[in-house]
This record gives structure tokens, sequence and C-alpha cells, in this order.
């Protein structure tokens, strides 16, 4: 019995010993933990998450971290068996897609040490956080626009921004390099530069706002000491695959001017324009729109500007009619001036030919007697006249290899059924300009058997044009 007693209270004293150990150590946890930063303003949006940031501390180490907002059903607790003395805090957490734009929660971050000490802060929320970028718009130059060197302002930029809070332009070149603070919701930066080297140059915009949103466009400017050209042509396509796709007439040749002040510089084109704000640029070469191609400025009428491709802004004809647009280099200029045909239009226009099919019928095919009768104005097939355009004719044919004749595959046009006058040959050099009662027939390429084209006769440009469809 005795032996039992002494047992138990061996036991007992361990067991307060023990006991009194505990409290001696959690009596010496006397820190209180610490946010040494944190971040306690933060934007965001609904369904857009955002990041709790900040390190904390204590000495006696860190038991657990809690964030808590009921009204998000947020309660997260990081726990910790290591007990750091430090910790980067880097929780990152969804904002419920119902909660509504522009308000504002307020989350509680909670610090317990070991020895069960806590430090709360609060962490604001506002759902107005920016994430549209700021936009730029280039007033000018054009984007790869070709301009001369001259009396200087070679380059002029107008270039305006929006956002709502700007905070920083920059422009960056070989010639130019600015970065200027800005505010607001709207800046406009505007520059002109002299330059005397021919180059293409390159302008790097860039645009910050106060939310770190950043947006860049590049531009750029030919800069060439002068523009002279034998030739140019005019066209109406915008897609420069058209260029090439015709059999002739597109592009439209155009008249250069012979004056001794005026020659290379100045060229003159006569266009009917079928619609209304028809559209037409200037090509000094035939099948592409680089490297040179030649619009309107789109900010000053009746200016002249110079392009590398399709891009550049075309001349708009306003009205559907006959124009006479005249284009000066030299000046950098352009006028555009309707007029009305005083030429008598013709009752019908037809095609003769070899090789040419209206629909199954060839135009060996007299219209008389039905026999074969090749290359004559007895068996011309009719094109057909335009509703708002006497003058301008239209026909869809198939050429290819006449089976009934050992002669070329050819045409020409007529206005006649008893007689060859009046009647149209080609320009031997250029087939789209059709001569009255001069010029060549025009043999069709091999490569052209098979396929079907429009062709396109104005009785008063004396033009033709043969469209692949």
């Amino acid at each position: 019995m005795k032996t039992t007693k002494t047992i138990l209270v061996l036991i007992f004293s361990i067991v307060t010993i023990v006991i009194g150990c505990s409290d001696d150590n959690a009596s010496k946890v006397d820190s209180i933990p610490e946010f040494q930063s944190l971040v306690q303003e933060v934007s965001s949006l609904p369904d857009r998450t955002f990041t709790f940031t900040g390190t904390v501390s204590d000495p006696a180490g860190i038991k657990f971290i809690n964030m808590k907002y009921e009204s998000w059903f947020l309660d997260k607790t990081i726990a910790f068996d290591s007990l750091p003395k430090t910790y980067d805090l880097n929780y990152k957490f969804k904002v419920p897609a119902t909660a509504e734009v522009n308000s504002t929660h307020t989350i509680l971050v909670t610090i317990i040490n070991a020895g069960g000490v806590s430090v709360t802060k609060e962490v604001k929320v506002t759902l107005d956080q920016d994430i549209v970028k700021p936009v730029i718009n280039v007033v000018k130059p054009i984007d790869g626009v070709t301009v001369l060197i001259g009396g200087g302002k070679e380059v002029e930029l107008e270039v305006t921004v929006t956002d709502t809070k700007l905070a920083e332009f920059k422009i960056e070149s070989s010639v130019l390099n600015e970065t200027i603070p800005i505010s607001g919701t709207t800046y406009t930066y505007t520059k002109a530069l002299d330059i005397d080297a021919p180059n293409k140059y390159s302008f790097v915009i860039t645009v910050k706002d106060t939310s770190g949103n950043t947006t860049t466009k590049v531009i750029t400017v030919n800069v060439l000491n002068e523009l002279l050209f034998d030739v140019m042509y005019v066209t109406d396509v915008n897609q420069e695959d058209l260029l090439v796709s015709d059999m002739f007439g597109t592009p439209y040749n155009t008249t250069a001017s012979q004056l001794v002040n005026e020659k290379g510089y100045v060229f003159t084109a006569k266009y009917y324009a079928a619609n209304a704000n028809a559209k037409v640029r200037f090509i000094p070469q035939k099948t592409s729109f680089g490297p040179y191609s030649f619009g309107a400025d789109p900010v000053t009428p009746g200016k002249l500007i110079v392009g590398t491709d399709i891009s550049v802004n075309p001349i708009t004809l306003p009205q559907r009619g006959y124009y006479e647009v005249k284009m000066d280099l030299k000046n950098q200029t352009y006028t555009v001036t309707p007029y009305t045909p005083t030429d008598t239009p013709y009752d019908q226009i037809y095609i003769l030919g070899t090789g040419v099919f209206v629909g199954n019928t060839s135009t060996c095919v007299s219209n008389v007697t039905g026999g074969l009768q090749c290359f004559h104005f007895n068996s011309g097939k009719p094109f057909v006249k335009d509703a708002n355009n006497s003058y301008l004719w239209t026909i869809d044919v198939k050429i290819d290899d006449e089976p009934n004749s050992t002669s070329l595959n050819q045409f020409i046009i007529n206005a006649n059924t008893s007689a060859w006058a009046p009647f149209w040959r080609m320009d031997a050099t250029d087939p789209s300009i059709a001569i009255p009662g001069g010029g060549a027939s025009f043999v069709f390429p091999t490569e052209a058997y098979g396929k079907n084209y429009t062709i396109i006769f104005d009785s008063h440009l004396n033009r033709l044009s043969v469209i692949r469809r």
C-alpha cells in the first residue's frame, strides 16, 4: 500500500513539473507579430484574381495567417508547423463574379504567433481596376507613306492618345526621341521634322496609363530625294492580285505631260466612275502597288501623298460619271475635274474575231447564213450597253482555239453589221488603248485558252479591258 502511494506521488510530481515547464515556456512568448509590409489597397474587378502581398514576422515564430471576408466566403488559414520567424505572403484570390463593379470591400488579415498573440490589419479591395490599354490614333503621317525632301517639315507627326488615366507618352526613332509625362484622358502630340537624308524612318510610339497598361504602335515613313517617272497608271482595284489577273486593261494608262517643267512629274488620267465615291490610286509600276503608290491626303484636300503599298489613301470621285484626274509629283498635288463627253455614242458595238465564244456560239458563225465566216462583220456578236452610260459596253466571252479555222485567234471591235467601219484595233504595245480605224488586231496568248473573260469597251475613252471571270 505504501509502495502504491509512493508511486502515485512520484507520477503527480512529474506531471506538475511538466505542466510547470509548459507554463514557463508560454510565459516567455512576449513578442507581438508584425506586418513588415502589406499592400492594403488593391484594385481589381469581378471574376478577376488579385494577390495578398506582404511580409510578416515574429521572433517567437508564426503559427497562423488568416484572411477573412464572409461576404465573399473567404476564410483562408495558412498554418505552419515549423514556426517561421519571417514569411512572405503571396496568396491569390479570385473575386466572385457577382460582385458589384466600383464597390469597396474590407478584408481582415490576421497573424498569430506561437504564443497565440495576434495582430490584424485591413486590406481594402476596390473593384475599379483599369485593364483597358490606351488607344493610339496616328492622324499623320500615314503608315508607310513616302515623302520627298523639300523645304523642311518632311515628316509631320500628329498623334492622339486616349485612356481613362494617362501617364506617359514616348516616341523613339533615329531622328526623334522624347518621353513626356502626361495625365488626363486625352493627349495630342505634334511635331514637324526637317529631314535631309533619304531613308526609311520608323517611329515607335508607346503610351502607358496609371495602371501600367501599355500600348505600342510603329509607323514608318520613306523619305526620298525625288520622284520622277516615265509612265503612270490609274487603278480602281483594291487587291494587288487583281493587277495581274486580267489579260490587259488593269491598271489604266494615263497621259504624261511633255512640258519641260512637268515631264516626269505630271500625269493625267481620264476615268469613268461607274458608281458614286469611286476610289482610284496612281501607280508607276503596272503589276504592283509597291514600291510606290499615290493617293489623297485624308487631311488636306488636293494634297497628293506617296505610299509604298495599297494602304495609301485613295482619291475619291464623288459622283458617277467621267473625270479628269491630274497628279503633280513636283508640287505633290492632285485635281479632280468632272466632265461630260460631247462625242456621239454608238447604237451598238460588236466583237469580231477568231477563237471567241459568246455562250456556245463562236464569232466564226455568221449571223446572216449560219455558216462559217470568221473574223467578219457578218459574224460580229453584240456587246451589252451599260444602263447608265451610253459609251460603256461589256460582253462575256470564252477564249479558245477555233476548231474551224487555221487563222490566229484574235479580235477587233466594230460598230457596223454591214461594213467594216467604224472599227477599233489595239495599240501594239498597250492593247488597252483602242485605236479608231487603225492599230493591230489583238492575238490571244495560248494561256488564255479555255478561260472565261469579260471584255469592257469605253467608246469615249477608247479604252479596252479584258478581265478574268
